[in-house]
């Protein structure tokens, strides 16, 4: 027991020293420190309480806070709900097109978190703290049919939603978003989406357990007294705010890009891009399909609520309880991912789901068993939690791997196109119903109170669970449907990120980028690639570590193993016979059946190690293959400009360059139409024809859309002259250059504020102000800069593509020069680390120094208070 003790107690040291030592820098392999998962993940907490706020209050046709606090039918809410889907695609284009195009210090998300987040809290308060209920006496009469103080209510709710779903989405896609941006290691980003999800699902927990108990307190058990809300609300968003700004101040974006990278792609171009990607259908398609899995949502509360099932304070413990599902599905989750992959988790988690879904209707009576079978569908839907956002960071990593932009809130524009289908889809529910007598006007004061078993409408409730629980479970089995066509396994998107690194490096070797560390990468990469691609593949079988197994069980049985075993038991008994007392009968007794337990231990240890030793030779030829298949794949990238179809490119893309932007202006449409028509002409019998003829038909359209642009945008106008960058970068600069005097001048005044000098903040507040507003003109250049790129790009894109690849080709041809400065690097490289670790070791030196000071004042001080109280005793 001491022994087990001193092992856990040697394991939770080891965790604090490794959580010390890389609180400020990542592990090898990794790319985010401790910090920045404690910060994300803890102040997710934060952050989720400002989702729930969306969540909770966005008209949805299932939404019973706006049906039920509100008063709005289930039919109204659905014309809302259309209302609010048409006006927000326009508004999710704007968003994805601001996040593609943001650059500065702050990133593409984390500067959202903070100017989208007040909006959002300012609004969802604002949302419930409205007097509905006046709107009768100041609204009155009829008005399109109905009671105007009613349509009037419909109004306000519908302005409010139009601003929560733009700040709450834009809020919500920078937080969650933000993981696909602070590590390009797929592994990494699922196991701290695990300790993110497990940590910040803590928000709707407390949630759960707190409109419950306030409900219970100041509304009657009534969960749909707005009252609830206005009391909840305010203390959520001040942890909200506290939770937002822990994050936003300690994360740092990380993509894998060159350094001297420049983002510049229109909104129709990253639309386009995105549209081609194969992998966002195959995820939306299943979110479609499946859009009658939530059907079972409303469920428990239902029974609460009209069926009468259960006190507040045990449908208080119910949702805490339930809540307490998805911890153990989003802890389970990387394990799963791990050891079965993406693909096949998703795959299971939804058979599991339609079962658990159907399990509903056996005992619908009881709060209890319907509670069993949420807490389960909870614990695998949870699982959900964590792979949705890792496939979402995965095919943005395919996304740049294909068009060489990372383009991350165009997926989210292009997504408002299942906004058009959810239209359709979400109608099906409230129609549902309706039919079961779920409408505004059927003679109760809320539409769902027709639900309640005592002054309702008897047997149905019960009629109406029955109906959404076989809907949920069509709807479970749908989504399950497109995930048996994704094949973007673990080992490609691996891949996909070498063949990423190798770009950026030889993309910033180009522009005299790299750094001594880069160099020392770039050709550790490729020649560890070059050897690898050329190794033989191991022979993986299970059969290495169950052949284990069965020898062990034949050793068992076998003559040697149980001789021995005899052996002892015979010397025992002759032994045994020559005692002389009870004393050494005991003595013999214990000494036989430790030897026998030693035996059997040494025999079963001998086992283990065995079996571990050949599952770990099992797994180490798994990678050792997974790395052949990667090596290739990038060995593939290297070689590409030696294949007939990149020569093929090379050569036309030249002839493109040649021609320069001129040849966009001279060539007629009537050409590229016939261009167009011979490109499809093509013959496709063989893979490399269906390549080539690929490469043609993409080719062709691309100069009738650059054609078009130039129509549009230059034509006999304006001059066609690409724009300079070295005026986008000093607009960069200059932006950098105040954003750093502003954060600077933060600092300041929080010190001026302690020390409570007045004058110096009020000159702070000056200068901030006034910075703000050189800033706010600084990026309404670089907003104007930044459209002038997009546009030529769109026109000239050809050209712009032709130089792209031929410039590829020429770094690519440098290996070997960059090869010739990898000892100089080497050297320089670890003359680095070396320093940086002796800083580090330095700085731990005086963390234990002063460490050990604290313990020893501690004591100090508890040793002084000790000899004062046995002072006191001895003077009474």
């Amino acid at each position: 027991m001491a022994g087990t003790n001193a092992g856990i107690k040697e394991k939770v040291g080891g965790l604090i020293n490794n959580v010390r030592y890389y609180w400020n820098e990542p592990p090898k392999g990794r790319y985010m420190t401790f910090k920045e998962i404690v910060s994300y993940a803890g102040g997710g907490i934060g952050c989720y309480f400002i989702i729930l706020f969306g969540t909770q209050l966005s008209v949805s046709t299932t939404n019973m806070i706006v049906g039920g606090a509100i008063g709005i039918g289930p039919t109204d809410m659905y014309i809302l709900y259309i209302i609010s889907t048409l006006a927000g695609i326009p508004l999710t284009g704007i968003r994805a097109n601001m996040v593609d195009n943001t650059r500065g210090r702050g990133g593409k998300y984390r500067p959202y978190l903070i100017s989208i987040g007040i909006p959002t809290i300012i609004c969802a308060l604002a949302y419930v703290y409205f007097p509905y209920s006046s709107l009768e006496t100041l609204v009155t009469g009829q008005l399109f049919g109905r009671d105007a103080y009613y349509v009037a209510k419909c109004a306000v709710v519908l302005v409010f939603n139009l601003l929560l779903s733009f700040f709450y989405s834009f809020f919500n896609d920078a937080y969650t978003n933000l993981i696909h941006v602070l590590s390009p290691n797929t592994q990494e980003r699922t196991d701290v989406l695990a300790i993110k999800s497990v940590v910040y699902s803590l928000a709707p927990s407390i949630s759960n357990i707190v409109l419950p108990i306030i409900a219970q307190v100041f509304a009657n058990d009534d969960l749909y007294d707005i009252n609830v809300y206005r009391i909840a609300y305010p203390i959520f968003a001040a942890v909200g705010a506290i939770g937002t700004v822990i994050v936003y101040a300690n994360t740092q974006e990380k993509i894998v890009q060159a350094k001297t990278h420049t983002i510049q792609i229109g909104f129709w171009d990253a639309l386009k891009e995105v549209a081609k990607n194969k992998y966002f259908w195959i995820i939306s398609l299943a979110g479609w399909l499946g859009f009658l899995e939530g059907a079972y949502g409303n469920i428990l509360t239902w029974s609460y609520t009209y069926g009468h099932t259960a006190s507040g304070s045990e449908f208080a413990l119910i949702q805490t309880l339930t809540g307490n599902a998805s911890l153990w599905g989003m802890l389970l989750a990387p394990l799963c991912i791990r050891k079965w992959g993406k693909k096949k988790v998703l795959i299971g988690i939804n058979i599991l789901n339609v079962l658990f879904i159907l399990a509903m209707g056996l005992n619908m009576d009881s709060i209890w068993w319907l509670f069993i079978c949420v807490y389960f569908n909870w614990l695998v839907g949870a699982f959900e939690q964590i792979t949705t956002p890792a496939i979402q960071a995965d095919i943005r990593d395919y996304q740049q791997y294909r068009s060489g932009e990372r383009i991350d809130g165009m997926f989210a524009a292009v997504t408002t196109i299942g906004g058009i289908i959810t239209l359709f889809t979400s109608g099906v529910l409230p129609a549902v119903q309706e039919m079961y007598g779920i409408k505004d006007g059927n003679g109760y004061e809320s539409p769902y109170d027709i639900l309640d078993v005592t002054t309702g409408q008897p047997g149905l409730l019960h009629r109406m669970m029955l109906a959404l629980i076989i809907m949920a479970a069509v709807g479970a089995f749908l989504n399950m449907v497109p995930y048996l066509f994704y094949d973007f396994t673990e080992k490609k998107q691996k891949s996909v990120i070498r063949v990423l690194q190798v770009r950026s490096l030889f993309e910033d070797y180009g522009n005299n980028a790299l750094d001594n560390h880069q160099i020392v990468e770039a050709i550790d990469m490729v020649e560890e690639a070059r050897k690898m691609a050329v190794a033989e593949p191991k022979t993986v079988s299970k059969d290495i570590y169950r052949q284990v197994k069965e020898v062990y069980r034949a050793r068992l049985k076998s003559d040697t193993y149980n001789n021995a075993l005899k052996e002892i038991k015979e010397k025992y008994f002759r032994d045994l016979q020559n005692a002389t007392g009870d004393a050494q009968r005991k003595m013999l007794k214990k000494d036989y059946k430790a030897k026998i337990s030693e035996y059997k231990t040494a025999a079963k240890k001998e086992y283990k190690e065995a079996y571990k030793a050949a599952k770990k030779e099992y797994r180490d030829a798994l990678d050792f293959n997974e790395e052949i298949d990667i090596s290739k794949f990038v060995c593939k990238e290297l070689d590409k400009f030696d294949s007939d179809l990149f020569k093929h490119e090379i050569e036309v893309y030249q002839n493109i360059y040649d021609a320069g932007i001129e040849g966009i202006v001279d060539v007629s449409f009537a050409d590229l139409k016939s261009d167009l028509a011979k490109a499809k002409a093509l013959p496709k019998n063989t893979e490399e024809e269906k390549e080539f003829r690929k490469f043609e038909v993409e080719l062709a359209k691309k100069k009738i859309s650059a054609k078009k642009a130039f129509e549009k945008y230059y034509g006999s106008i304006n001059d066609f002259v690409e724009p300079d960058m070295a005026d986008l970068t000093a607009i960069f600069d200059e932006e950098d250059a105040i954003e750093k005097k502003i954060f600077d001048l933060v600092q300041q005044k929080s010190d001026a504020k302690k020390a409570d000098n007045k004058e110096e903040l009020i000159r702070i507040k000056a200068e901030i102000k006034d910075l703000n507003a050189q800033l706010k003109e600084i990026r309404k250049k670089e907003k104007s800069k930044m459209d002038e790129f997009a546009q030529f790009n769109r026109a000239a894109k050809p050209y712009i593509d032709a130089r792209k690849l031929l410039l590829q080709k020429e770094n690519y041809s440098h290996f070997e020069e960059i090869a010739d400065l990898y000892e100089e690097a080497k050297i320089n490289a670890d003359a680095e680390d070396r320093e940086k670790e002796e800083l580090a070791a330095l700085k731990r030196k005086e963390q234990e120094a002063e460490l050990e000071a604290r313990k020893a004042e501690k004591a100090r001080k508890k040793a002084l208070k000790s000899e004062k109280k046995s002072n006191k005793k001895n003077d009474k």
